[in-house]
């Protein structure tokens, strides 16, 4: 007994497979596109009614020394410690456990 393998004959579906092609092509070329070539919208941002007030503040000079010689700011206490200096985890990470 022979044995006949045939091929399956793939009818129409060479129109629908160049067509689902197209459309990853055409998506992957509008991707690139707008993601490199594509020059960006600005936003617009309307300024606030009390912006001049912003403006003022941005004017201010600060003198540190003037601030760092405040009895005020001398009498400020600390708190909260610093933690102390001590070894972390262990001398060599790559060895095993």
């Amino acid at each position: 007994m022979a044995i006949v393998v045939e091929e399956r004959k793939n009818s129409g579906g060479g129109i629908v497979n160049f067509l689902i092609w197209l459309f990853i092509l055409g998506s992957i070329a509008s991707a690139v596109y707008y993601i490199f070539f594509a020059s960006p919208g600005f936003v617009e941002v309307v300024a606030p009614h009390n912006f001049e007030a912003t403006q003022e503040i941005a004017k201010i000079e600060l003198n540190p020394r003037e601030v760092l010689d405040d009895p005020r700011f001398q009498a400020l206490q600390q708190y909260v410690t610093l933690p102390p200096i001590g070894a972390f985890g262990r001398s060599n990470p790559f060895l095993g456990f």
